[in-house]
């Protein structure tokens, strides 16, 4: 049909309007593909959980007992010293309560000298002392004995880490429980004559 005036192109416009949507539509789809070709670069957001994508998920949170939930557990009231020769590390609790915690160095099981296990308990707290031996002599701050001449005390003539599992079998005290020096003041301070001392394997 042969189009001769301009209101009869409005007419046809007027009754085919749904062909100009559809042509401008498929134009608009055409540019973003060729666009998309060209860069290759596409504004659509990945989906999340696409098998293709390499998204890794997060495993549940689980979070481990915390050393004072491990240690103090079913202490009850009392104030107790642990000592783990094992971990070489001992622990104050208060009932359920950690106060402190510190690395130690226990007897040297190679030589015959390992430190006594079992409950035992704190017999006297004393300072600026000596300790003697058949072939020792020792000065220390502070002097705790739980066990005949087994107890606590600080050692700075040691050469190596407190907590080392290894070198305490040989290199270890006679039997004593070596603690670093702030921490063995601590430890003085805290305990008293008849505070509880358990030592485990």
């Amino acid at each position: 049909m042969a189009i001769r005036h301009v209101s009869e192109v409005v007419a046809a416009l007027r009754d085919q309007w749904w062909l100009l949507v559809l042509v401008v539509a498929a134009l608009g789809v055409t540019i973003v593909l060729v666009t998309e070709l060209v860069t290759g670069r596409s504004d659509a957001a990945p989906v999340a959980n696409a098998p293709d994508q390499g998204y890794v998920v997060a495993a549940p949170s689980t979070r481990a007992p915390s050393e004072a939930q491990i240690a103090c557990a079913g202490v009850g009231e009392q104030r107790l010293v642990k000592v783990s020769l094992g971990d070489q590390r001992m622990w104050f609790c208060e009932g359920d309560r950690l106060v402190e915690s510190s690395a130690i160095t226990s007897g040297s099981v190679a030589r015959g000298h390992g430190t006594p296990l079992g409950t035992w308990h704190i017999v006297s707290r004393e300072t600026n002392r000596y300790l003697n031996g058949p072939d020792y002599r020792v000065f220390v701050r502070y002097w705790l004995p739980f066990f005949r001449d087994f107890g606590f005390h600080d050692s700075p003539w040691q050469r190596f880490p407190y907590g080392d599992r290894t070198q305490y079998k040989t290199n270890g005290s006679r039997g004593c429980i070596h603690v670093p020096g702030p921490t063995m003041a601590e430890l003085y301070r805290w305990v008293s004559v008849g505070t509880t001392v358990t030592i485990t394997p």
